[in-house]
């Protein structure tokens, strides 16, 4: 016996609307009109077949490709006819048109990545030249940093960008990649897309100075036949586990010339003499991170994708639970669903509260990041050297956490769905393959806490022994400042009880974490003899540990803060997550907390864990349906909003191209299976 969503929902009761909290996740303030909006272009695209995904599990590559680059160019049609503006990928309707597709097209680091590396690095006179010929999809163009043997390491790459001029004293670049592990390697867009690319390269100006790396504009196929171009070797690097619609490209330079005007000249320039100087009044004392901001942007958007990619996943899982049924009750023959079980909801609930918390912190950080790119590129406010390692250290941070659990728990709830949960057609398989590249991309999440303690120290030690104001005068106002407190006075005392208890808990972790690794780091240089790059890869686990409690703290800042959004009914419901998201993280990680609550507390929070686990319970199914999405982009037999699992699952597996074909006709002879030693 399954059991009917509908009147599951109807049983749940529920004392808040989960229409109220969709409009929260679209508008961030409750207003319905973009939630009605991003239903109206989702609608567009549903009805559209060029969108239709039905057939992709039995669809070759080529043919995943082709028909990925048919949807980029009704994604063009269709956003001129619903009025969408296609110039910013953090706008709302562009996010919903891309979205609603629920496929990857080979497009999207043009408009993730290099339409906004243009806008943020590029001149007023670049802009205008450039910018509408992206829009419009004349320059079609991916962002060339990582290179075959180097990743997210911008300091060590390879790829030359050379000042020459001529006698008339005309200048322009050469670019190169001198070496193998030169040549750039992973670049979305670029394999089969992209014809131009942004090329990070190392700038050596007139006097044969290294001035380290910097974007230049590189046109690498014909504008009219898409053919390379003399210099280009390009093509794609192969199948992937996963997000094989995507060309992720290969590009190898050989002296190709580009005009001294294809270097990116916001914040620097290059004279037609090759002489290299900073731009006065533009960006303040942080341009030295400016090289960094593309890949900061990135990491914004994976972390809000985090939170959206969970939710697919919690949805899937969470509805599929509680249709299925296994066991029965000590007295009658009614069968258990499956999500009433608690080792089941431990499971998930933790899973349905990282997908808000997510969803919401991701949008903060994203705010603060357009902000911070708004002061530098207008030259409208004061950036500190501070404010960007900090802002560095936050991305960095978020997106190893967010990325990591996001990427875990979608496994998890696949698992959680059995075997079902091993089909094509749940939906899962591609989701996780897909979402699998981002604990990689844009900086490995095991590599990108070494850069978030790298800041968090010098927070330490001008906390701690810097001149007097000094922290303050650098630091007030950024995400670390927390830690100011914890390290000199251990904080306020915190508790279980509300969500302001809980983060004072992992504010206080996360500053013993703090003191303890700068302690050590010392102690390891000045009484073991260790050099400095020594003692830090000896305390390379304990950075990791310190970058996911600074990560946990600001995201549950973010969380409370996301609280104020709601309406009251809606806020009471959040703040369950919210504080079910806190616990299970004290709960996991209990060894980090030794010292700053005692054992008998540590049962305690297990024991409120189970209660809200059941509190939840009586609103699951309604809080997935509060994500809103359709059953197109859910792509999944198992997590249907009419809860039809079985009818779907059965309808997928004789669509299946091997239900299709006599595949057996080869190898039988005269009406028998052919045995070792026929001759077929």
């Amino acid at each position: 016996m399954d059991v009917n969503l509908r009147k599951e929902r109807e049983n749940q009761n529920v004392k808040f609307n989960p229409h109220k909290i969709t409009n929260v996740l679209d508008d961030g303030c409750g207003n319905s009109q973009k939630t009605e909006r991003r239903r109206e272009i989702e609608r567009a695209v549903r009805k559209d077949r060029v969108f239709s995904n039905e057939n992709n599990a039995n669809l070759n590559r080529v043919e995943r490709h082709a028909n990925a680059l048919a949807k980029h160019l009704r994604v063009m049609e269709l956003a001129e006819k619903l009025k969408v503006d296609m110039s910013d990928c953090t706008l709302p309707d562009f996010v919903s048109l891309i979205s609603a597709t629920a496929d990857d097209m080979p497009s999207l680091l043009h408009w993730g990545m290099f339409v906004p590396s243009c806008k943020t690095l590029l001149s007023d006179e670049q802009q205008n030249y450039w910018l509408p010929r992206c829009h419009d999809c004349r320059v079609v163009g991916c962002y060339a940093q990582t290179e075959l043997g180097h990743g997210s390491n911008v300091r060590a790459l390879e790829t030359e960008a050379r000042f020459e001029a001529d006698e008339r004293g005309r200048g322009w670049w050469v670019l190169n990649t001198p070496t193998l592990t030169s040549t750039k390697f992973w670049p979305g867009s670029l394999g089969k897309t992209a014809n131009t690319a942004m090329v990070i390269a190392r700038l050596i100006d007139g006097k044969g100075v290294d001035r380290g790396v910097h974007n230049f504009i590189v046109p690498i196929r014909d504008y009219l036949t898409h053919l390379p171009l003399p210099g280009v070797t390009v093509g794609d690097i192969g199948s992937k586990i996963g997000y094989n619609t995507m060309d992720n490209g290969f590009l190898k330079l050989e002296n190709v010339r580009v005009p001294l005007d294809n270097m990116a000249m916001r914040f620097v320039k290059v004279d037609s003499n090759g002489k290299y100087s900073k731009r006065e009044g533009v960006g303040g004392d942080a341009t030295q991170k400016i090289a960094y901001l593309t890949m900061m942007q990135v990491r914004a958007q994976i972390v809000g994708m985090a939170g959206q990619n969970l939710a697919i996943a919690t949805t899937i899982a969470v509805r599929y639970s509680a249709v299925r049924v296994q066991g029965y009750h000590a007295k009658g023959k009614k069968e258990i669903q499956i999500l009433d079980y608690v080792q089941q909801q431990h499971r998930l609930f933790g899973h349905l509260a990282s997908s808000y918390c997510f969803w919401i912190g991701g949008k903060a950080i994203l705010r603060r990041l357009k902000e911070t790119e708004r002061k530098l590129v207008e030259g409208s406010g004061k950036v500190r050297k501070g404010d960007m390692g900090d802002l560095h250290a936050s991305l960095s941070a978020l997106k190893a956490y967010c990325s990591g659990e996001a990427a875990d728990g979608i496994e998890d709830c696949r698992k959680a769905c059995g075997g079902h949960g091993y089909l094509v057609a749940s939906g899962f398989p591609e989701l996780l393959t897909t979402y699998l590249q981002n604990p990689t991309v844009e900086g490995d999440n095991h590599m990108l806490p070494q850069q978030v303690c790298k800041v968090l120290l010098k927070l330490l030690k001008s906390a701690v022994g810097g001149e007097e104001g000094a922290v303050e005068r650098d630091w007030q106002g950024c995400d670390c400042f927390y830690l100011v407190d914890e390290v000199r006075e251990g904080g306020e005392e915190g508790g279980v009880e509300g969500v302001g208890g809980l983060l004072r808990l992992l504010k206080a972790r996360a500053g013993r974490l703090l003191v303890r690794l700068g302690e050590r780091l010392e102690q390891l240089v000045r009484e073991e003899g260790k050099d400095t790059a020594g003692a830090w890869n000896l305390c390379q686990v304990e950075i990791a540990r310190l970058s996911k409690a600074h990560a946990v703290v600001l995201l549950m800042k973010h969380f409370i803060n996301g609280l104020k959004l709601f309406e009251a009914a809606e806020r009471k419901m959040m703040e369950v997550l919210c504080r079910l998201w806190a616990l299970q993280i004290i709960e996991r990680d209990a060894g980090d907390f030794v010292g700053v609550i005692g054992e008998d507390m540590v049962d305690r929070v297990r024991d409120d864990i189970v209660h809200i686990l059941g509190e939840v319970r009586k609103s699951a199914v309604v809080l997935v349906d509060a994500f809103d999405f359709t059953d197109f982009r859910l792509k999944s037999a198992l997590g249907r909003f009419d809860g039809n699992v079985y009818p779907e699952i059965m309808k997928a597996a004789m669509k299946d191209m091997m239900n299709k074909q006599q595949v057996w006709e080869p190898v039988v002879v005269k009406g028998h299976v052919a045995v070792r030693g026929s001759k077929l």
